[in-house]
């Protein structure tokens, strides 16, 4: 369990300012949008940052007493990766491994398998994709078993088949440790997430079940077809999500009726709810 009390800490433009929250065991998604927090929030969590006031506890520590120990505890892929892109991939992971305390390669093999990254274990880290490099970025971060790990933006420059294996990955680990996840696509999510928190601007809005994330709305969420010239007259802050057909659009709207004949209610997924959530609070100003 990690637990933030009267946490501030001035990033850029904004303050982000944490009265009191608690973060449990379990798949944990931070969403909210550009510049609301999330990043900053990861970072201390991680201890990258300190806050400039309050407190944070891990399992009952403060950071600042026991940082060696919390720091053995922590795993974290930042959203920009940056890897010694000279190193062959087996050394990088024997060299993070030996940083992290980890001296058997047990657990080296045995990543390097789940993740298929032995194809690519004497091979230059630069020469590697996007995705092979974020495989690898999450594997360093896996060596010591964490209890707390943090990924932000983890499924950047991966193809469907490696975000469809990470998501399914984290949601096995997130059962016995705290996993912390910031996203901005929801609804990859969707079935993996224990807990969500919502942040805006540099405020926790929401922190709980995305049960109640999903009942905690006023609006509806509607689904149906438009002609093109149709979809020119929508309000833009009603829109949720559009796809083109060939003479027509499907579109995906919120609002209390339905927008246009034909129109169907739909139950909504977590990114239908950030949306909801984010009119309610333009809606009360």
């Amino acid at each position: 369990m990690i637990e933030l009390s009267g946490i501030e800490r001035q990033a850029g433009t904004y303050r982000l300012e944490i009265e009191q929250a608690r973060l449990t065991r379990g798949l944990n998604l931070i969403v909210g949008a550009n510049g609301a927090g999330k990043t900053t929030l990861i970072e201390l969590l991680t201890t990258l940052q300190a806050p400039d006031r309050g407190q944070i506890l891990y399992s009952g520590r403060e950071a600042s007493d026991h940082l060696p120990l919390i720091c053995s505890q922590i795993g974290y892929v930042p959203a920009e990766i940056e890897l010694y892109g000279e190193m062959k991939v087996v050394r990088l992971l024997k060299y993070m491994a030996e940083l992290k305390g980890v001296y058997h390669s047990d657990a080296i093999d045995r990543l390097m398998h789940e993740f298929r990254l032995e194809p690519f274990k004497r091979s230059k880290i630069k020469h590697l994709s996007q995705g092979v490099q974020r495989r690898i970025a999450v594997v360093q971060a896996l060596l010591a078993s964490p209890l707390f790990l943090f990924l932000d933006e983890p499924l950047n420059g991966m193809d469907a088949e490696e975000r469809k294996f990470l998501i399914t990955y984290l949601t096995q680990y997130a059962r016995t440790r705290m996993v912390i996840v910031a996203a901005h696509e929801l609804n990859e999510w969707e079935d993996a997430a224990d807990h969500i928190i919502w942040i805006h601007r540099g405020r926790i809005r929401y922190n709980g079940s995305p049960e109640n994330w999903k009942l905690g709305v006023s609006s509806r969420v509607w689904e149906g077809e438009v002609l093109l010239d149709q979809f020119e007259n929508i309000p833009q802050e009603k829109l949720i999500h559009f796809r083109m057909k060939e003479h027509t659009m499907r579109v995906r709207m919120m609002g209390m009726q339905p927008p246009l004949p034909g129109f169907k209610e739909m139950e909504p997924t977590l990114e239908d709810t950030f949306f909801l959530h984010m009119d309610a609070l333009a809606r009360r100003g």
